[in-house]
Protein backbone atom coordinates (compact mmCIF):
# COMPACT_ATOMS: atom_id res chain seq x y z
CA UNK A 1 0.00 0.00 0.00
CA UNK A 2 2.87 2.62 0.98
CA UNK A 3 4.34 1.84 -2.34
CA UNK A 4 1.23 2.55 -4.34
CA UNK A 5 0.42 5.97 -2.64
CA UNK A 6 4.65 6.52 -3.20
CA UNK A 7 3.92 5.58 -7.09
CA UNK A 8 1.04 7.99 -7.36
CA UNK A 9 2.34 10.67 -5.11
CA UNK A 10 5.54 10.45 -7.72
CA UNK A 11 3.61 10.54 -10.88
CA UNK A 12 0.56 12.80 -9.88
CA UNK A 13 3.47 15.24 -8.63
CA UNK A 14 5.19 15.23 -12.04
CA UNK A 15 1.70 15.46 -13.87
CA UNK A 16 1.09 18.26 -11.89
CA UNK A 17 4.56 20.26 -12.01
CA UNK A 18 3.94 22.45 -14.97
CA UNK A 19 1.02 24.19 -12.71
CA UNK A 20 1.98 27.33 -11.24
CA UNK A 21 -1.47 27.38 -9.39
CA UNK A 22 -0.57 23.57 -8.29
CA UNK A 23 2.45 24.32 -6.53
CA UNK A 24 0.74 27.74 -5.11
CA UNK A 25 -2.23 25.86 -3.84
CA UNK A 26 0.05 23.47 -1.26
CA UNK A 27 2.85 25.62 -0.50
CA UNK A 28 0.55 28.84 -0.20
CA UNK A 29 2.73 31.40 -1.93
CA UNK A 30 -0.14 33.33 -3.69
CA UNK A 31 1.33 36.08 -2.58
CA UNK A 32 4.42 35.23 -4.64
CA UNK A 33 2.48 34.08 -7.62
CA UNK A 34 0.44 37.60 -8.00
CA UNK A 35 3.96 39.06 -7.72
CA UNK A 36 5.50 36.80 -10.23
CA UNK A 37 2.80 37.53 -12.79
CA UNK A 38 2.42 41.17 -12.58
CA UNK A 39 3.91 43.67 -14.55
CA UNK A 40 6.05 45.96 -15.50
CA UNK A 41 8.93 43.10 -12.88
CA UNK A 42 9.14 44.03 -9.38
CA UNK A 43 10.42 40.74 -8.33
CA UNK A 44 13.56 38.58 -9.84
CA UNK A 45 10.86 36.25 -10.71
CA UNK A 46 9.00 38.48 -12.14
CA UNK A 47 11.55 39.58 -14.45
CA UNK A 48 12.07 35.80 -15.40
CA UNK A 49 8.02 35.08 -15.91
CA UNK A 50 7.95 38.36 -18.02
CA UNK A 51 10.72 37.64 -20.13
CA UNK A 52 10.01 38.03 -23.96
CA UNK A 53 12.03 34.53 -24.72
CA UNK A 54 9.94 32.16 -23.22
CA UNK A 55 12.20 29.34 -24.77
CA UNK A 56 14.73 30.81 -22.13
CA UNK A 57 12.71 31.79 -19.26
CA UNK A 58 9.55 29.46 -18.86
CA UNK A 59 6.91 30.64 -16.49
CA UNK A 60 6.92 28.27 -14.44
CA UNK A 61 7.89 27.27 -10.51
CA UNK A 62 9.74 24.36 -11.05
CA UNK A 63 11.81 26.19 -13.51
CA UNK A 64 13.74 27.37 -10.37
CA UNK A 65 12.60 24.78 -7.82
CA UNK A 66 13.51 22.05 -9.98
CA UNK A 67 16.57 20.34 -8.18
CA UNK A 68 19.25 19.94 -10.71
CA UNK A 69 21.02 17.08 -12.52
CA UNK A 70 19.36 13.89 -11.22
CA UNK A 71 20.23 13.69 -8.36
CA UNK A 72 18.52 16.97 -7.45
CA UNK A 73 15.65 16.18 -9.39
CA UNK A 74 15.32 13.14 -7.40
CA UNK A 75 15.46 14.88 -4.19
CA UNK A 76 12.88 17.38 -5.52
CA UNK A 77 10.82 14.74 -6.58
CA UNK A 78 10.55 12.19 -3.67
CA UNK A 79 10.14 15.16 -1.55
CA UNK A 80 7.47 16.91 -3.63
CA UNK A 81 5.52 13.33 -3.64
CA UNK A 82 5.94 13.32 0.10
CA UNK A 83 4.59 15.85 0.55
CA UNK A 84 1.27 15.37 -1.25
CA UNK A 85 0.75 11.65 0.59
CA UNK A 86 0.97 14.11 3.54
CA UNK A 87 -1.86 16.16 2.02
CA UNK A 88 -3.83 13.44 0.63
CA UNK A 89 -3.78 11.24 4.45
CA UNK A 90 -4.69 15.38 6.00
CA UNK A 91 -1.14 16.34 7.23
CA UNK A 92 -1.57 19.90 5.56
CA UNK A 93 0.60 22.49 7.39
CA UNK A 94 3.38 24.32 5.41
CA UNK A 95 7.31 24.09 6.31
CA UNK A 96 8.55 27.09 7.71
CA UNK A 97 11.93 26.94 5.76
CA UNK A 98 12.85 25.57 2.52
CA UNK A 99 14.46 21.99 2.78
CA UNK A 100 15.82 22.26 -0.70
CA UNK A 101 16.93 25.75 -1.05
CA UNK A 102 17.96 26.69 -4.39
CA UNK A 103 21.59 26.30 -5.89
CA UNK A 104 23.82 28.13 -8.15
CA UNK A 105 23.08 25.30 -10.41
CA UNK A 106 19.69 27.04 -10.78
CA UNK A 107 20.72 30.23 -12.03
CA UNK A 108 23.96 28.88 -14.01
CA UNK A 109 21.77 26.80 -16.45
CA UNK A 110 20.80 29.68 -17.95
CA UNK A 111 22.79 32.46 -16.62
CA UNK A 112 26.15 30.16 -17.12
CA UNK A 113 27.44 31.95 -20.54
CA UNK A 114 25.80 35.84 -18.94
CA UNK A 115 28.82 35.12 -15.88
CA UNK A 116 32.03 33.66 -17.96
CA UNK A 117 31.16 36.70 -20.50
CA UNK A 118 30.95 39.14 -17.47
CA UNK A 119 33.42 42.06 -18.41
CA UNK A 120 36.34 42.38 -15.68
CA UNK A 121 35.55 45.81 -13.52
CA UNK A 122 36.81 46.08 -10.01
CA UNK A 123 33.81 47.04 -8.82
CA UNK A 124 31.50 44.37 -9.40
CA UNK A 125 31.60 40.91 -7.53
CA UNK A 126 31.08 39.12 -11.05
CA UNK A 127 33.98 41.25 -12.70
CA UNK A 128 36.72 40.08 -10.27
CA UNK A 129 38.49 36.62 -10.92
CA UNK A 130 38.96 35.94 -7.52
CA UNK A 131 35.34 35.66 -6.91
CA UNK A 132 34.72 32.84 -9.21
CA UNK A 133 35.68 30.63 -6.57
CA UNK A 134 33.68 31.92 -3.57
CA UNK A 135 31.35 29.85 -2.52
CA UNK A 136 27.79 32.58 -1.86
CA UNK A 137 24.58 31.27 -3.64
CA UNK A 138 23.29 33.85 -6.09
CA UNK A 139 19.99 34.21 -4.12
CA UNK A 140 21.85 35.53 -1.49
CA UNK A 141 22.10 38.45 -3.27
CA UNK A 142 19.95 38.69 -5.70
CA UNK A 143 16.32 38.85 -4.48
CA UNK A 144 13.71 36.58 -5.83
CA UNK A 145 10.52 37.09 -4.49
CA UNK A 146 10.83 40.22 -2.67
CA UNK A 147 10.70 43.61 -4.62
CA UNK A 148 14.02 45.06 -5.40
CA UNK A 149 15.32 47.20 -7.76
CA UNK A 150 15.43 46.27 -11.53
CA UNK A 151 17.94 48.30 -12.55
CA UNK A 152 20.13 46.84 -9.99
CA UNK A 153 19.63 43.51 -10.87
CA UNK A 154 17.30 42.72 -8.10
CA UNK A 155 20.24 43.06 -5.40
CA UNK A 156 19.38 44.30 -1.77
CA UNK A 157 22.15 46.22 -0.79
CA UNK A 158 21.98 45.09 2.93
CA UNK A 159 21.85 41.16 2.05
CA UNK A 160 25.18 42.18 -0.58
CA UNK A 161 27.25 43.79 2.47
CA UNK A 162 26.19 41.02 4.70
CA UNK A 163 27.86 38.55 2.02
CA UNK A 164 30.61 41.28 1.43
CA UNK A 165 31.49 41.13 4.69
CA UNK A 166 31.87 37.25 5.63
CA UNK A 167 35.49 37.96 4.08
CA UNK A 168 35.98 41.40 4.09
CA UNK A 169 35.54 42.43 7.45
CA UNK A 170 36.86 45.99 6.57
CA UNK A 171 33.39 46.76 5.31
CA UNK A 172 31.83 46.15 8.75
CA UNK A 173 31.86 50.09 10.21
CA UNK A 174 32.80 51.66 7.23
CA UNK A 175 29.25 52.18 6.09
CA UNK A 176 31.16 53.39 2.71
CA UNK A 177 30.19 51.69 -0.62
CA UNK A 178 31.05 48.18 -1.14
Amino acid sequence: MLVAVGALSTAFVKHKDEDNQFCVSCHLHQKHMDGMTTLPASTLAAAHHGAKDKAQHPERCFTCHSGEGMAGWTQVTVLSAWDAARWVVGDRHEPTTMRLPITNAACLKCHATDLRNFPRDENKFHGLSDHRRVGIACVSCHQVHDPGPQDNNFLDDANVRAQCQKCHRDLEDSGGEF
